[in-house]
């Protein structure tokens, strides 16, 4: 985690050896100065989140776009004790409230599904799925994919580009069309939103498997959409 309490302020850590609590399980949390790395807190007795993955500064300077009481917020189901760390929480207590997964690194479609069980009971949900190896197969397949020219539909002031997946297999992606969160794609620094089963129907879908439609957006569009705006 890259933000813990500490002396009643919320913040990274800042030198080595510093100790502190973590307000969700109460258990000690220890700071880590890596030398390359983003700096961060660990806990002593393994992460009270088991959806916890390594962060770096993809993730850093994507938790920095929001106000600092955003980021990391603590949920738990009151029915079930479970606790988890949401990235991002914006809007909380709006109908808007809205829970950011930042996804740098792969996951499996069981787990996609139950962060959407756990963190929809109560929120919007979006993806933001950093597709940052274009050496690896899915990351060569979504650059070659990219197809604005050839079906493109205006909608709601968008440009929504409908594409064929490029590759001998569509996992990847159909795996993300099934979400029930909305999802959006970074990749070279652009951002795409995946469109919805709802949305796919109003560009002529639903889509056949491979088939999807994407529309590029800005990173303030972006933002905005995660604070609630249209």
């Amino acid at each position: 985690m890259l933000y813990a309490w500490i002396d009643g302020v919320k913040r990274p850590p800042l030198a080595k050896g510093e100790r502190t609590t973590c307000r969700d399980c109460g258990g000690l949390l220890t700071s880590v100065i890596p030398a390359e790395n983003v700096r961060h807190w660990r806990h002593k007795a393994g992460d009270c989140d088991p959806w916890s993955e390594p962060e770096g500064p993809w993730h850093l300077a994507w938790k920095e776009q929001f106000d600092l009481s955003c980021r990391e917020v603590g949920l738990i189901d009151p029915a079930t004790g479970e606790r988890h760390r949401a990235d991002v929480l914006c809007g909380v207590g709006t109908p808007q409230a809205t829970v950011l997964e930042l996804q740098h690194s792969s996951i499996s479609e069981d787990e996609r599904a139950a962060r959407e069980a756990f963190y929809r009971q109560a929120h919007r949900m979006f993806w933001l799925v950093h597709i940052h190896n274009e050496a690896a197969f899915h990351g060569y397949s979504f650059g070659f994919s990219l197809d604005f020219r050839s079906r493109t539909y205006q909608l709601g002031g968008y440009t929504y580009g409908v594409m064929r997946w490029a590759g001998r297999s569509s996992q990847f992606i159909e795996k993300w069309k099934r979400s029930t969160a909305h999802v959006f794609f970074e990749f070279q620094g652009q951002i795409y939103y995946l469109a919805s089963e709802a949305v796919s129907r109003q560009l002529g879908g639903p889509f056949k498997k491979g088939e999807f439609a994407l529309c590029p957006l800005t990173r303030a569009d972006f933002i905005r959409a995660v604070h609630g705006a249209s």
